[in-house]
């Protein structure tokens, strides 16, 4: 059922064509495993996935990092070809950002300019360039994360299951 949700979401907040919305939708559901899997929020690997290739699991960037979530392959225990297999790019996108959630010790911003820029945004947490992809990449992607979570609260949880709304009738006795 939340994979359905999540697929509606992205549909509704992504605007990407039919196609890439059907293999969103198609992929959700081996996302949401995978995330459960590993502990990551599948609102955050959804919207890197979209970030970094926006559900086109054929595309090669100038830097050769291949597939729906642009893994190097030298980086990988995969070649570019079965990274442009999505089950195969989300395991190992998931597998990169399991890592380098651990190397920043759980600090997502850190963890995902590590995912998009290496080593320099754990061993130089203050320089110009972390500064720059910690705005530009890892706060665009909680940001996607944070509009595809406020779609399912939206659309598909009624208001006493919505956590805000708790949090807040709580407040109030």
């Amino acid at each position: 059922m939340f994979a359905t949700h999540l697929c509606a979401a992205v549909v509704m907040t992504f605007g990407m064509s039919s196609s890439q919305n059907r293999l969103a939708c198609k992929i959700m559901p081996t996302i949401v495993e995978q995330a459960e899997q590993k502990g990551i929020d599948p609102f955050i690997f959804t919207s890197l996935i979209f970030h970094e290739s926006a559900f086109r699991p054929r595309v090669v960037s100038s830097a050769g990092a291949c597939g729906l979530t642009q893994v190097l392959p030298q980086y990988s225990d995969y070649t570019c070809d079965q990274l442009k297999k999505p089950k195969t790019s989300i395991k190992a996108g998931m597998i990169a950002l399991s890592y380098w959630l651990t190397r920043a010790k759980g600090d997502l911003v850190h963890g995902l300019c590590g995912y998009n820029a290496g080593n320099v945004c754990i061993n130089n947490k203050r320089s110009v360039r972390v500064r720059h992809v910690k705005s530009d990449y890892s706060n665009s992607i909680l940001k996607l994360a944070i509009e595809l979570r406020l779609e399912v609260v939206d659309r598909f949880m009624d208001d006493e299951h919505r956590f805000y709304n708790k949090v807040t009738d709580d407040n109030i006795d």
